[in-house]
């Protein structure tokens, strides 16, 4: 539970800090953990990137000061971060609909984001099928690169699931005849994290390498590792796996004698079958450093 504590003290952090400087490094620190650590579970537990929540934080609180106090609103800019009234003034109206100078008149609709707690809840006795396995490092053998959370077109592709279903996944297996040279599951490198830059984080999809690289595809090195493997009975994509990862985070970590380990990425398994079926069963892997 000591993970819980450190959030709660970078809330805390955040909130004594709303008028000054907060840098990632201060945040990570007080929750005790790397920077990167903090950013995704920051990220997964309060369903935005840290950035984002300081911004509501400081145009929440920007409010009270327009309406309790006399100070310019090139003031209360400043004192926010905003560098000019007019970058205050954009984001205050994206965000309450009005502008700073409007807030003061009685009967204007507002808005307000109050401090986050991060606390472990209870939310039913439903089964978590895991399993503890050690690897020796592997490789991936198929389409490599950083991935944006938000599918394009409607769909549920993202941009670089579509490229690998469409160019990469025939020349491995599926329909592919002749040149068809592995088979199901194929590995996804780096589960869905929300992160600063708004990327997630996978950085390979492919196949288990066995030996044989058709031309244009690249190998992904997987370290060795221990791993907490989770059998996930949902269909998959951008709509479901999010939920599965978060749920790791939040309920099972906390409770379980391992840590998390960040060297090691998060690897999602995805076995033959209908992916978009209720019964669909795929595997979520999470890297541990060891027992506590």
């Amino acid at each position: 539970m000591e993970w819980l504590k450190g959030l709660n003290r970078a809330v805390w952090y955040i909130e004594e800090n709303l008028s000054g400087p907060i840098s990632q490094l201060a945040l990570a620190q007080a929750a005790g953990c790397s920077v990167s650590e903090f950013s995704r579970i920051f990220s997964f537990m309060a369903g935005m990137p840290v950035s984002e929540y300081i911004r509501l934080r400081r145009l929440s609180q920007a409010v009270f000061d327009i309406q309790n106090s006399s100070e310019k609103i090139i003031d209360i800019a400043l004192k926010y971060g905003y560098s000019s009234p007019a970058a205050f003034t954009r984001a205050f109206k994206e965000l309450h609909g009005v502008a700073p100078s409007d807030a003061r008149r009685a009967g204007i609709p507002l808005k307000t984001y109050l401090p986050i707690a991060f606390v472990l809840t209870v939310k039913g006795v439903n089964a978590m099928n895991f399993r503890i396995e050690k690897r020796e490092s592997f490789q991936i053998v198929g389409l490599a690169g950083y991935d944006q959370p938000t599918p394009e077109n409607g769909d549920k592709l993202t941009p670089l699931w579509r490229k690998f279903m469409n160019e990469y996944n025939p020349q491995l297996w599926n329909g592919g005849g002749e040149r068809s040279l592995y088979t199901a599951p194929f590995w996804q490198v780096g589960a869905y994290w929300p992160s600063e830059s708004g990327q997630a984080q996978t950085t390979a999809i492919g196949a288990e390498y066995k030996g044989q690289q058709p031309e244009g595809m690249t190998l992904t090195e997987v370290p060795a590792a221990t791993w907490a493997v989770f059998s996930i009975c949902s269909p998959t994509g951008i709509d479901y796996v999010p939920d599965a990862c978060a749920r790791v985070v939040d309920e099972w970590l906390p409770t379980s004698q391992y840590q998390y380990d960040p060297s090691a990425p998060w690897l999602e398994v995805f076995p033959d079958g209908d992916a978009s079926s209720s019964d669909y069963t795929w595997e979520l892997w999470v890297p541990l450093l060891s027992s506590c």
